[in-house]
């Protein structure tokens, strides 16, 4: 199984050599298995690659991302369909009605809420100062149609980065956390291409413009592991919140968010592996019609998203 996440910040060469990802630049000459690879992420605008190494990293289900030159994110290069049952999942994705949407939006939306409050708990120790958070997620309702997701963020923001933070911001704190959406959004994107999903039609978002809308919707559920990462970071002084860009070893330790832990189907995985789970499980939601089928993850440790399950 696919574990590594492998960026390459430093001018290199890269090519396939005996199914191994062979890298050489001026420290040596190095090779990994490509099986073993979920995300590789390019950073450096002097990294020459082959077509050969990235067919096989298609071929192994790998997610292949550039960065532009603040080094977030940019793009993503995903395998092309790979799914046995590529046409029959396409057929049921997009004969989903409306309420089952609304529904999976619901659970989504709870899912992301709860893990705020988690988060909360786990940076401030006082499980009262996220209490009015945990509390709005009983108050989703299918689709969300008060924008209790929005009421949410409001409360949660300040609390967690204090209130001077601004989300949207040209700060490090922002970047830290794009960089890390970023990251999460290639390997779900990852996720549901492998299980014969359309990340182009959404459950929520209906951008005609964005060709990863059920991405985006179902990423929601991984910003808060994220957020707390962010603010661990930051208060062990890892991350400067007055410093320009994101020192490479940050931007490495932001990298790895695919390692990090949750809790899933009554286990401990890593979130790349609960990726995997959620797109699963949104198929067989969406062939039974029942939004309760979707599998999300909580905070390990955590049962609160079981109220609103």
């Amino acid at each position: 199984m696919a574990w590594r996440t492998v960026m390459i910040q430093n001018p290199a060469k890269l090519s396939l050599s005996r199914g191994q990802l062979r890298l050489e630049n001026e420290s040596g000459d190095f090779t990994l298995p490509v099986e073993d690879i979920t995300a590789l992420i390019l950073e450096s605008p002097q990294i020459l690659l082959s077509s050969t190494l990235l067919s096989e990293c298609q071929d192994q289900g790998v997610a292949v991302l550039t960065c532009d030159k603040t080094h977030i994110p940019n793009g993503v290069l995903l395998p092309f369909q790979p799914h046995s049952r590529q046409s029959r999942v396409a057929r049921i994705q997009q004969s989903w009605s409306e309420p089952l949407r609304k529904r999976l939006w619901q659970r989504v939306v709870q899912c992301k809420i709860l893990g705020q409050a988690a988060c909360l708990d786990c940076a401030t120790g006082d499980e009262q100062v996220s209490a009015r958070i945990k509390a709005l997620a009983l108050r989703v309702a299918s689709g969300d149609p008060d924008n209790i997701e929005a009421q949410a963020a409001r409360l949660y923001w300040p609390l967690l980065f204090g209130p001077e933070f601004r989300r949207g911001g040209h700060d490090a704190i922002n970047a830290a956390l794009n960089y890390g959406y970023a990251v999460t959004r290639a390997f779900v994107a990852r996720s549901q291409v492998a299980y014969g999903l359309l990340p182009a039609f959404g459950i929520h978002h209906d951008n005609d413009l964005n060709a990863f809308n059920l991405t985006d919707d179902m990423m929601e559920v991984f910003r808060p592991f994220v957020d707390q990462m962010v603010h661990g970071l930051r208060e062990s002084g890892a991350l400067d919140p007055k410093a320009e860009s994101l020192p490479s070893d940050l931007r490495a330790k932001l990298a790895d968010i695919g390692n990090a832990r949750c809790r899933i189907e009554g286990q401990i995985q890593t979130i790349a592996t609960a990726c995997d789970k959620i797109a699963a499980s949104l198929v067989t939601a969406i062939e039974g019609k029942s939004a309760a089928l979707l599998s999300l993850p909580e905070q390990p440790g955590s049962r609160e998203s079981r109220a609103v399950a």
